[in-house]
């Protein structure tokens, strides 16, 4: 269960840091808004971790508690990554760390680690929800096939 979290927990890191490394270049970055499509990518890597985690050991199906472990496990790696991998850029990234205390509502108190603690926690927040729904989900399909 570990080394199918660790991988697709891999997965997850790799594409937030490309989808901002991206929205960055083009400089999007400072777009709020755009947190949405990190919970697309977030989702969809729990979800297909889940379903492969539900293929290789099919006797835990209807184990919601498993499903939700394995989805937590992947975003522990996955947004955990990320976290560090913001404190690292807004620590080298001044401008930028600049610009989101001028665009956000309590952009005073923004320093890189409180920037990355938010994102910490919404990540935790998203991957305890989602992977239970998700969960639930795979396994009422898997049930009706």
């Amino acid at each position: 269960m570990k080394k199918l979290a660790f991988r697709f927990g891999l997965w997850m890191l790799a594409g937030f840091v490309a989808f901002f490394l991206l929205m960055h270049l083009f400089g999007l970055s400072n777009n709020y808004n755009l947190r949405v499509l990190n919970g697309v990518i977030h989702l969809g890597v729990i979800y297909f971790a889940i379903k492969a985690f539900r293929s290789k050991y099919p006797d835990t199906v209807s184990n919601y508690v498993s499903g939700t472990a394995m989805g937590m496990y992947v975003s522990v790696v996955g947004v955990l990554g990320f976290t560090i991998f913001m404190i690292l850029f807004l620590s080298f990234n001044p401008g930028f760390l600049q610009e989101l205390r001028e665009a956000m509502p309590m952009g005073d108190y923004l320093t890189p680690i409180t920037a990355s603690l938010f994102i910490l926690m919404e990540g935790i927040v998203i991957s305890l929800i989602g992977s239970y729904i998700l969960t639930r989900v795979i396994d009422m399909n898997l049930a009706r096939t």
